[in-house]
């Protein structure tokens, strides 16, 4: 209704000869719009098209205020899962962007901070298409000198399997990744560091004959280069975070990780939704001619 009113508001001032500054003054002045000479003059030559129905008057932006009520929702599920925004967001009711989840975390003293928070860094993101196509491990190590190993699915970030050690060893390794094939089936590959519980950069290792063994291609990273494997570096950044509020029990988190917390990289899906469904196990490569049903 209102850019009907304005239509022929702007038909009356120029019949009676009103100049575009003095145009642009009316609609400053009665309709709070302030438009530039070019868009004025634009707007007259539409005036001639029967067809046209007006500019799009904008109108403001609807804000939600966030209460005393839901900061403190907000506040108390970060304090009992250590989630970060967008999984509360998620989760939780309130209609309301995450960045002002981020605001509300931020001003309760609750953010961890993060060295990249507000830059623009254009990663290379790339991800296999099929679960089991590509596992990464890597191993890290706690305060008290023993160490954790990580398994997770490059597709689907699933967690296959984590195992706390006290010593590590291409031994520890390796019984971990049976009892994971025992579970789950071998993968196509495994992509790795080259720490001395995975040979190094020696291809006649031990760690590289199991995986001839089970018919598995190792493949390496680059030397000082972490972020080949980053889904899995990331992943230890989330269990240094988030095993204090499974009870340090890395049964729980794994159960937690895979099954409830929504994953960013997954548009919001738990990792346990896309490593077990049905289609993306059923996809075919580019270069394969597809079939009737995709």
């Amino acid at each position: 209704m209102r850019s009907k009113l304005l239509v022929e508001a702007l038909r009356r001032k120029y019949a009676r000869g009103w100049t575009h500054a003095d145009v642009q003054q009316f609609l400053a002045t009665d309709y709070d719009l302030v438009v530039s000479r070019r868009t004025v003059i634009r707007w007259k030559h539409c005036l001639a098209l029967s067809s046209w129905q007006g500019p799009r008057v904008p109108c403001p932006p609807s804000v939600r205020k966030v209460t005393a009520a839901m900061s403190k929702h907000i506040c108390s599920f970060r304090l009992l899962t250590g989630w970060g925004s967008y999984a509360l967001k998620v989760l939780l009711p309130h209609s309301i962007s995450e960045s002002t989840y981020k605001r509300v975390i931020r001003t309760a003293g609750l953010s961890r901070g993060s060295p990249i928070e507000n830059r623009r860094i254009h990663w290379v993101k790339w991800q296999r298409e099929h679960p089991d196509s590509l596992w990464q491990i890597d191993s890290f190590q706690l305060p008290d000198g023993s160490w954790m190993t990580c398994v997770i699915d490059d597709c689907s970030r699933y967690c296959l399997g984590i195992r706390h050690h006290v010593t590590l060893s291409t031994a520890a390794v390796t019984g971990l990744l049976d009892d994971i094939i025992t579970r789950c089936g071998a993968p196509r590959e495994i992509l790795s560091d080259n720490g001395a519980e995975h040979g190094n950069t020696s291809k006649f290792s031990q760690f590289d004959q199991w995986c001839a063994t089970h018919g598995i291609h190792h493949i390496r990273s680059r030397v000082h280069k972490p972020t080949t494997a980053g889904k899995v570096e990331r992943f230890q950044q989330t269990v240094r975070h988030e095993m204090p509020y499974c009870n340090n029990d890395p049964d729980l988190f794994r159960y937690r990780y895979n099954h409830i917390r929504p994953h960013m990289s997954l548009q919001g899906k738990r990792p346990a939704d896309v490593y077990f469904d049905l289609q993306q196990r059923l996809k075919t490569s580019e270069s394969k001619p597809q079939t009737w049903w995709e």
